[in-house]
């Protein structure tokens, strides 16, 4: 193996250890007076799929909502 393809290997496992760490999963909310629940989902179509799951969130707590434990 040639030092340029070696590192280029390297780089690559780096890369996916990366993105396979930022995994996100689904957040369930809870709105406490009303007992209702929802689910902020993960989805990876977005180019971005993390930044419109916090915007979610985000909605839901300024809400009044919390993550259901």
């Amino acid at each position: 193996m040639t030092a340029p393809a070696r590192y280029l290997a390297l780089v690559l496992v780096i890369a996916v250890a990366a993105v396979a760490s930022g995994c996100a999963t689904d957040v369930v909310m809870r709105n406490p007076r009303t007992g209702e629940t929802t689910t902020c989902r993960a989805s990876l179509a977005g180019l971005n799929p993390w930044a419109q799951q916090e915007a979610c969130i985000g909605d839901h707590i300024a809400g009044g909502w919390v993550r259901a434990e």
